[in-house]
């Protein structure tokens, strides 16, 4: 019994750490927090890189259903 508990625990520390459901449309994309998502199969938001536009010198933007980071000025 102890070992199916420690056997459980250990397999749970493994699983990854997935964003709520939102019910978004699979592949559309947006701007959370200053930086680019797409929506996942599974309907949750997933960040696109590990670091906001901010953090990269321009700011998050959607254009023709596309996220990105655009530079300053929109060059």
């Amino acid at each position: 019994m102890r070992l199916t508990r420690v056997l459980l625990l250990v397999a749970l520390a493994g699983c990854p750490r997935l964003p709520p459901v939102s019910g978004c449309s699979p592949m559309a994309q947006t701007c959370i927090g200053d930086a680019p998502h797409v929506c996942s199969a599974s309907q949750r938001w997933q960040r696109a890189g590990s670091l906001t536009c901010a953090e990269v010198g321009g700011s998050c933007a959607v254009v023709g259903g596309r996220a990105y980071c655009a530079a300053p000025g929109g060059l």
